[in-house]
């Protein structure tokens, strides 16, 4: 026995009523078929068109899309999944989103302890002394909805709908990694401050150089800017932790020249007469948290970002934010057809398109938005050198 075919794609996707088992699968053959050359291919071809024509084949070709497009969507990592810690929401309401932080407060007030948040000592019969939890910190997002139309209009259909069908799925896909990077990338230049700025005039120990205030994203820069965060601390007085990976984000064309130097200036232990001593350092230099350098078209001039790597710090830094149910992009089409002034079935199919424009209309449809949560561990400079 065939197993059905989960329709909903395990209740992430919504059926139409015109979407069926049967005609959905007649369909895929159709797609299929119309790969192959020769009379087969043609009249596969000559089927797909006149498919897409009637009221109800666009919304079989438009499930067709979602369930193949689904697992994709999923399956293709995205630079931006390494920094961004994802949230589904139950609607469109702003959600809030809550995290503790350690607030120690009167430790380091206590016995035998030189003024540090450590445990106090607690002599025979002492009372043990009292001290603040957690503190908690929020953020307010709401899930933004994000689309567009395309038409396939009666012409392209007769001419040339085939390659239509070949490039959409792929478009689509693109568009909607496309939009989960630049809302990413929007959340993390709206949302730093002067507070994770670059702080100028610090030394690197192992090149000795002294960097100013906004730097290139050099070997001694990056070294730097990992060592000031160990050197902050937050809003109740708390050390932050240095995370264990970093992803640094750039502009486009500016990776490879960074990737280079990180590598060079990973391995240089010292220069003595004019020769270089190479020797892998490892661990040893902080370079080695630098778990990659992501491009980004939405980072412009000399920008750099040094954010942590999602799951690396206790708050996170960057969230993202779907609605439940709609993870990913999906495809809707338009069913506002004519119908023949005789009555009755048309002779022609094609007459079923779009009563206003003679055309078959998909929608894109996608559900995100992405917010700055912490910038504790983040370090960013614009580049400029001044």
């Amino acid at each position: 026995m065939v197993d059905k075919i989960d329709l909903t794609a395990g209740g992430r996707l919504s059926v139409h009523p015109f979407v069926t088992e049967r005609k959905l699968l007649a369909m895929t053959e159709m797609v299929q078929f119309a790969k192959q050359g020769g009379y087969a291919g043609e009249r596969a071809r000559t089927d797909l068109r006149e498919t897409l024509s009637t009221s109800d084949g666009p919304f079989s070709f438009a499930h067709l899309i979602n369930l193949r497009n689904l697992p994709l969507y999923d399956e293709t990592e995205d630079n931006y999944d390494v920094i961004t810690s994802d949230e589904q929401v139950p609607d469109f309401n702003p959600s809030r989103f809550f995290a503790l932080r350690q607030n120690w407060k009167g430790l380091e007030h206590g016995k035998d302890n030189d003024g540090q948040r450590i445990a106090p000592k607690v002599g025979e019969l002492d009372t043990y002394q009292y001290a603040f939890g957690y503190t908690q910190i929020d953020a307010s997002v709401a899930v933004e909805k994000r689309g567009f139309k395309v038409g396939i209009s009666l012409e392209k259909a007769v001419n040339d709908v085939f390659n239509l069908i070949q490039r959409f799925p792929g478009d689509m896909l693109q568009v909607g990694r496309k939009t989960d990077q630049y809302i990413v990338i929007r959340a993390l230049k709206e949302g730093v401050t002067a507070a994770s700025q670059f702080d100028a005039g610090d030394t690197d120990f192992i090149s000795g150089d002294t960097v100013g205030a906004n730097p290139l994203p050099s070997p001694s820069a990056l070294r730097i800017a990992i060592r000031q965060i160990g050197k902050r601390t937050d809003s109740e007085g708390n050390k932050v932790p240095i995370p264990a990976r970093f992803y640094l984000v750039v502009p486009v064309g500016a990776a490879e020249s960074i990737e280079y130097s990180l590598a060079l200036a990973r391995g240089v232990i010292s220069i003595q007469d004019g020769s270089t001593l190479v020797r892998p350092v490892g661990g040893a230099d902080n370079l080695s948290r630098i778990a990659g350098v992501i491009e980004s078209e939405f980072v412009t001039g000399n920008f750099w970002y040094l954010v942590p790597a999602a799951g690396t710090t206790e708050i996170p830094a960057l969230m993202r934010v779907s609605l439940a149910g709609y993870t990913a992009p999906e495809v809707y089409v338009s069913n506002f057809n004519g119908a023949p002034v005789a009555g009755g079935a048309s002779s022609s199919p094609f007459q079923a398109f779009h009563f206003d424009n003679d055309s078959v209309d998909l929608k894109f449809r996608m559900f995100r938005n992405a917010a700055l949560f912490n910038e504790d561990a983040i370090v960013w400079s614009n580049g400029t050198q001044a």
